[in-house]
């Protein structure tokens, strides 16, 4: 079966869109690094600091991973397209798979940073119904 040169191309909306969701993410995630930075330095206290930053730390690492992949898929989806424009059909088909997997990892990779974002709403979250009980 032979690839044709547009096969690839369809990954580049996909990946465009993943990378900019990623960046929103890391984004999102130093801002509340620095938000937390600024409320520490002023003396307000969060609840269970300690447990939401290593949460935030881990999210960051992964999204530096999950924007390491979307780069790769990216870029072994154009070498797949320069291998087929080459008539190189065998690895610009490994070349494609290559950014095929690379996708899919940084998808699984995300997943995992939205559970581990949802895991440190939960500690904001738990915090408020335990002042609730209190009042």
């Amino acid at each position: 079966m032979e690839i044709p040169l547009t096969t690839p191309a369809l990954l580049f909306p996909a990946i465009a869109i993943l990378m900019l969701g990623y960046v929103n993410r890391y984004l999102g995630t130093a801002n509340v690094i620095r938000t937390f930075k600024k409320d520490y330095d002023s003396g307000y206290a969060h609840t269970d600091v300690v447990r939401q930053l290593k949460i935030l730390r881990k999210r960051i690492e992964l999204s530096r991973i999950m924007l390491t992949a979307g780069v790769i898929a990216l870029i072994t989806a154009c070498a797949s397209m320069f291998l087929i424009l080459q008539e190189l059909q065998g690895l610009g088909k490994t070349s494609f798979g290559i950014s095929i997997l690379a996708m899919i990892v940084s998808l699984f990779i995300s997943l995992y940073e939205t559970f581990l974002s949802n895991k440190s709403l939960f500690i904001e979250v738990d915090d408020i119904f335990r002042q609730e009980k209190t009042k």
